[in-house]
């Protein structure tokens, strides 16, 4: 073993490793010899590859020396060392309490909060629709937000953006049930806990977004024979929902397995209320299917133009809304001139609402309607009572007779 060589410092010495090179010399390890409280303490500090040296030595002396001569800090190298790592301990726990911290923030942000959302409801069938009207509107208002920042201010800012941009209080309530659902979601995986913001917002405004026009039969004519112009498919989907009252998700998830022309059937699975109902032909929409090119059972009726792959084979999507075509056709006919309020404009869910008001007109009842359009209440049937409600009517007959026998109210000419 080699001998210990004193430095030039006090209480400093070392000594040289046999055969370990290190720099132009061989390895030295450094030790320190100093008293605490009267008794003789050496200790070990490490060898020069270890980044020891006299002068890293004689500066943790020096600093052990005045802390013994003042009574505070360590005294000796191993409560140095000791006060070190616990020092290092405590800076670790602070990293990771604040990592965890940092990761809790992300986590409970809006917008990884919706993505968790989107990957567990990934089969959910409004779930493009949503996450369109998230995009577009609530993601750039709140969605660096965490859950617990957001307030009733944002929501409104939300709703104030959508009105300057002219779209439909039903939009926005669709928003505000697309946050609150966000919430619940938040609330039942433990990522959120207290008050949901949506509570208040659009607390007292009452919507009334019934669709209130409906075509004549000919309009209907000359849109249907003006879509024909212009897309086949689009003009099927049409002609099927001015006979069938369906809605156009009805309709574009249509597969050949739901069509039964031999009992002039169609099978209406999954719909917007959940409840699958069958839909009988009219002859008009047996011949549309007799007359179209037939594919497998689980081929879609009305695909779209573009595919997608599927297990190395390409199958088509379904559509997940409505052509443009559609509006340009309306356009262009003109039978949305000059029309403002949006119930009253024409669109591809007034083609369910004219099949509607016509059965309306012909007499049929409200709870037969009901069953046709898939109705859960005959409350949601009700709106059509306006259509053709003979009791007001007649009201209306006798007060324009009770006038006429009294001169009361006439029109002056000249």
């Amino acid at each position: 073993m080699s001998t210990w060589i004193k430095c030039n410092t006090p209480g400093i010495r070392y000594r040289i490793h046999a055969t370990r090179k290190h720099g132009v010399g061989f390895d030295k390890y450094f030790t320190i010899r100093y008293k605490v409280a009267g008794k003789e303490k050496s200790e070990g500090l490490g060898w020069a590859s270890e980044g020891w040296s006299e002068k890293k030595a004689a500066a943790i002396l020096s600093e052990l020396k005045a802390n013994a001569t003042v009574g505070t800090g360590p005294r000796t190298l191993n409560e140095k060392r000791e006060l070190q790592m616990r020092a290092d301990s405590e800076k670790a726990e602070r990293e990771r309490e604040e990592e965890v911290r940092q990761e809790l923030e992300h986590r409970t942000k809006l917008r990884a909060v919706y993505s968790q959302y989107c990957c567990i409801h990934s089969d959910k069938k409004s779930l493009k629709n949503e996450s369109s009207l998230y995009e577009k509107w609530i993601e750039p208002v709140i969605g660096e937000k965490r859950l617990n920042e957001i307030i009733l201010l944002d929501l409104e800012r939300i709703r104030k953006r959508m009105e300057k941009a002219g779209k439909a209080p039903r939009t926005i309530q669709y928003v505000k049930s697309i946050v609150r659902q966000v919430y619940t979601f938040a609330t039942a995986h433990s990522l959120y806990s207290g008050d949901i913001p949506t509570r208040l917002f659009l607390k007292n405004k009452k919507f009334d977004n019934a669709r209130k026009r409906y075509l004549t039969p000919d309009e209907a004519r000359l849109l249907l024979n003006e879509l024909q112009k212009h897309s086949q498919t689009l003009y099927r989907m049409s002609l099927l929902s001015l006979n069938t009252a369906m809605r156009f998700g009805e309709i574009a998830s249509l597969r050949w397995q739901h069509i039964n022309l031999n009992n002039r059937e169609i099978l209406v699975v999954d719909p917007k209320n959940s409840e699958t109902r069958s839909v009988f032909m009219t002859e008009e929409v047996e011949k549309l299917f007799r007359f179209m090119e037939k594919g497998t059972p689980n081929d879609i009726v009305f695909p779209t133009r573009h595919s997608r792959k599927s297990d190395g084979e390409t199958s088509p999507e379904i559509q997940g809304s409505v052509s443009n075509v559609f509006d340009r056709v309306v356009r262009a006919l003109g039978l949305n001139e000059g029309i403002t309020d949006r119930r009253m404009r024409v669109v591809f869910h007034s083609l369910r609402h004219t099949a509607a008001s016509w059965l309306v007109n012909s007499g049929v009842g409200l709870p037969v309607i009901g069953k046709v359009l898939g109705h859960k209440s005959l409350k949601m049937t009700e709106r059509y009572s306006h259509v053709s409600d003979d009791s007001v009517r007649s009201a209306m007959d006798l007060l324009d007779q009770k006038q006429n026998g009294q001169d009361i109210l006439r029109i002056q000419n000249g």
